[in-house]
């Protein structure tokens, strides 16, 4: 992996910053908004109604941990054992356990895995996860969130092999209208648009923009108060 890294452009490379794995780093939040667009800058993935986990890979030991830094490999052992197979050895992904029912992410269903108490008990609930993975922070002990996230996401695309139940979480360029609108037919979340040059930060951010499908009906809101003097009826 580290000659993928030798390999990028001089440009990139100048934000690489070598580092040792952390223990932990808190994931970047999108921030909602109703102002929907396109933009040839921005890439444009589907929105996942499940949990967000950070993968942290060293050596042979791989920690999934939630964006509160609960320890999830009890939850999703497959995950963990799809991670712990893969070739590189020192590197942190972050992305969204799901559940499916059909082709819609069902957040109910993947409780189903979130409350078990023990690796035999998430293997045989039934209810199949997979991990989405959309952004990678650390590789080869290099610190990669100074890269921008259209970096970032070929070089995770390079990294990883994926393989169910590790998938890569892919996207359109341009067209964010069009894809929220396709995205809320579709019965899904809705979608995330993401500045394609955003570094990665540690907090909420406006590089990160959530698009949500909102179910709307008309509907009139009436009342009435008690009379007072000389009212009867309704007041």
């Amino acid at each position: 992996m580290r000659q993928l890294l030798k390999n990028l452009d001089p440009e990139v490379k100048d934000n690489l910053r070598r580092k040792k794995q952390p223990s932990w780093l808190s994931p970047m939040l999108a921030t909602l908004t109703d102002e929907y667009f396109s933009d040839s800058g921005w890439m444009f993935e589907r929105k996942l109604d499940g949990e967000r986990c950070l993968a942290f890979k060293k050596g042979n030991n791989v920690r999934l941990l939630s964006r509160n830094r609960k320890k999830l490999n009890i939850q999703y052992p497959e995950l963990a054992d799809a991670l712990k197979n893969q070739m590189s050895t020192d590197f942190i992904v972050d992305g969204e356990v799901v559940a499916f029912s059909g082709t819609v992410t069902d957040f109910s269903r993947l409780q189903g895995r979130m409350h078990v108490n023990s690796e035999a008990e998430a293997r045989n609930s039934g209810v199949k996860v997979y991990y989405y993975i959309f952004d990678i922070i650390h590789l080869d002990r290099y610190d990669l969130t100074g890269l921008g996230f259209r970096q970032r996401k070929n070089i995770l695309r390079r990294t990883l092999k994926f393989d169910d139940p590790l998938r890569f979480t892919t996207h359109r360029n341009r067209e964010g209208e069009k894809f929220h609108s396709q995205a809320c037919k579709k019965g899904w979340e809705g979608v995330i648009a993401k500045d394609a040059s955003s570094t990665y930060v540690h907090s909420r951010s406006r590089k990160w923009l959530k698009f949500k499908c909102v179910n709307r009906q008309e509907l009139v809101i009436g009342g009435f108060t008690e009379p007072k003097g000389e009212r009867i009826g309704f007041g």
